[in-house]
């Protein structure tokens, strides 16, 4: 029996060690003189749950990756083949960086998934090559989530599951339009209230200069404009046509849009960069050099602990 434990415990332990260690760049927002738009030309609208029951007959295929007792989970998209192995008892940012890199690798779309529930907050502000986020879910708002790790200079876009949330997909209605347009952001979430028929659509965001115009297809209760550490930077009432400037110190603006049945749109947002054309910086790198140095000391360590165990287990046997 102990040796079936202790054969049990190397198996978590080389789990755990062979990930390695990360050097994440400093925390900084988004900057420059351009701004990013995500929304091309808004022709057809298509709403999507990627976790309905007949997500698979769309030919989207989606699975929720991640057994960690931490809650931690990512929802996989257009995956080739499912991940096999997590690291159950705890995970620090290490863990979860390396989870969505090796997730990358087989997976079109990687999206942390209810945040809330398996993220900390400091998580948001360092993790890097995901650019969707399950924002909202059945049981779970992580908008606030949303919102650090935008602050903290991360293009990520949003989407909205489950029982009142759908993902509005602008474009045609393939399998490539639809993940193509999750990942550079054209699209946008939905609460609604009712029937998706009754929602209205969004019609166009454009950027002339540094202003933003945002035109809904009926009269909304509220539009707001929401930057920098999720601070309403301006609300209009009562129109279907609202616009916001960009003021020098707007790293980001996301907007969104309430109807009076409480039917709400979740835009995502536009950023500023540096460069004429606009390309997303690597925030999380692989410490090569730290990283073998820790894994020597831990196998160091691990044969240490065989050693032990064995020289115990010849004293046990000896003293019958």
């Amino acid at each position: 029996m102990l040796w079936l434990l202790g054969a049990i415990l190397l198996i978590i332990m080389a789990i755990y060690l062979a990930v390695p260690s990360y050097s994440f760049a400093d925390i900084e927002p988004f900057k420059g003189d351009f701004i990013y738009n995500p929304y091309a030309d808004i022709n057809r609208i298509n709403y999507i749950d990627f976790r309905s029951e007949n997500i698979d007959n769309q030919g989207i295929k989606v699975y929720e990756y991640g057994y960690a007792l931490t809650g931690t989970r990512y929802l996989c998209l257009g995956y080739e083949k499912q991940r096999k192995i997590d690291y159950p008892f705890f995970q620090n940012v290490h863990y979860k960086q390396f989870n969505i890199d090796k997730l990358n690798k087989i997976t079109r779309i990687v999206a942390p998934a209810h945040p809330n529930k398996g993220f900390k907050h400091v998580d948001m502000t360092r993790l890097d090559h995901y650019r969707v986020i399950e924002a909202l879910s059945d049981g779970d708002n992580s908008l606030y989530y949303w919102d650090i790790a935008l602050s903290n200079g991360h293009r990520v876009n949003i989407i909205a599951t489950g029982k009142n949330h759908v993902t509005a997909c602008i474009g045609d209605n393939d399998v490539e339009s639809v993940l193509n347009s999750l990942e550079t952001g054209n699209s946008y979430a939905v609460t609604y209230n009712g029937s998706l028929i009754e929602v209205p659509e969004l019609q166009h965001v454009t950027l002339k200069n540094d202003t933003i115009f945002v035109s809904v297809s009926a009269k909304a209760k509220e539009m707001r404009f929401i930057g920098q550490n999720a601070v309403v930077k301006q609300r209009v009432s009562g129109v279907s046509d609202a616009f916001y400037h960009f003021e020098n110190d707007d790293t980001y603006i996301r907007t969104e849009i309430e109807f009076e049945n409480g039917n709400i749109l979740y835009l995502n947002p536009l950023v500023r960069h540096e460069y004429q054309y606009f390309f997303d910086l690597n925030k999380a790198k692989v410490m090569k050099g730290r990283t073998y140095l820790m894994w020597v000391v831990y196998i160091l360590v691990v044969v240490a602990f065989i050693r032990r165990f064995i020289i115990l287990r010849k004293h046990e046997d000896s003293g019958k």
